[in-house]
């Protein structure tokens, strides 16, 4: 049984079943079922099967659409995103729906790094050569032809190609110019910074509409990929104070101050810490 050492709680079951997927080495992570199980903690009887093979149906429709093309990729992203019109949820863009790849493909709508594990899922089907690149606020993919050339797509908006000199812009944009841009921006990330970068959108949303339950399970899924990770311990520990789960927050709060002793918030977590033994006394 894996379990989350910072509160030395069993997992319950679809915990477990996203550490299984994920506790083995970045290459060795099938992407799109991680995700998929990832959020079983929201869809608990979703079936992981049924959309593995809608993956497989998409990728077996696409590959005989792109198998003559001169540019595979962009006849795969016109594919996707102009014939089965998938796109940017850019008016709800926090809901939360947009973050799990099962409502992404029922609903054919999502964010950047969703549509991206999409367009990646389906071009690994069909021999595509495409990488999830996570520039600052905007997820993208990197594609590289058969020439060797390196193209960027943006399946946000529609699949629209992005020179080197667009995502510099666009990382300008978004940051206000406070953010100077860096070539190792472009770099390919893997699955697990994938999935990290997904649940830390979610963690955003749910935090923000003050659904502290829900943030709660993706802080613990963050916990399962990057274990001991200081901030996200606190968080955790806070969330669970917010909850009532007093004995398990005080322990996770404390984890945080024993790795991270003169943590600038150091005095604020020390309080709470106080007021969470107090109330958890005043209950037994």
């Amino acid at each position: 049984m894996v379990t989350l050492c910072m509160a030395s709680t069993p997992l319950d079951a679809a915990l477990e079943a996203f550490a299984q997927e994920v506790n083995r080495p970045a290459e060795a992570i099938n992407l799109a079922r991680a995700a998929l199980v990832m959020g079983q903690f929201e869809y608990p009887d979703l079936d992981v099967a049924a959309y593995l093979d809608r993956l497989d149906y998409l990728a077996e429709i696409a590959g005989r659409t792109i198998a003559s093309a001169d540019l595979p990729a962009l006849m795969l992203a016109q594919f996707l995103f102009d014939k089965l019109g998938f796109t940017g949820d850019s008016e709800n863009y926090t809901d939360p729906r947009n973050s799990f790849l099962n409502e992404v493909l029922e609903r054919r709508l999502g964010i950047p790094i969703s549509l991206s594990v999409l367009f990646l899922e389906v071009a690994q089907r069909t021999g595509v050569r495409a990488e999830g690149v996570g520039l600052p606020g905007h997820f993208i993919v990197r594609v590289v032809l058969d020439s060797g050339q390196v193209i960027y797509l943006d399946p946000f908006h529609r699949g629209a190609i992005l020179s080197e000199d667009d995502c510099r812009e666009r990382v300008r944009s978004l940051t206000d110019g406070r953010l100077p841009f860096s070539e190792a921006f472009l770099n390919p990330v893997n699955a697990r910074y994938i999935l990290m970068r997904m649940l830390n959108n979610l963690k955003n949303f749910y935090t923000a509409a003050g659904d502290f339950y829900r943030a709660s399970k993706v802080v613990e899924r963050l916990l399962i990929l990057n274990p001991g990770n200081p901030s996200e311990t606190r968080n955790l520990g806070l969330l669970y104070g917010l909850l009532g789960k007093r004995r398990q927050a005080v322990a996770l709060l404390e984890e945080y101050l024993r790795n991270w002793p003169d943590a600038a918030d150091a005095a604020v977590i020390k309080q709470h810490i106080v007021e969470l033994a107090g109330a958890a006394s005043r209950w037994n």
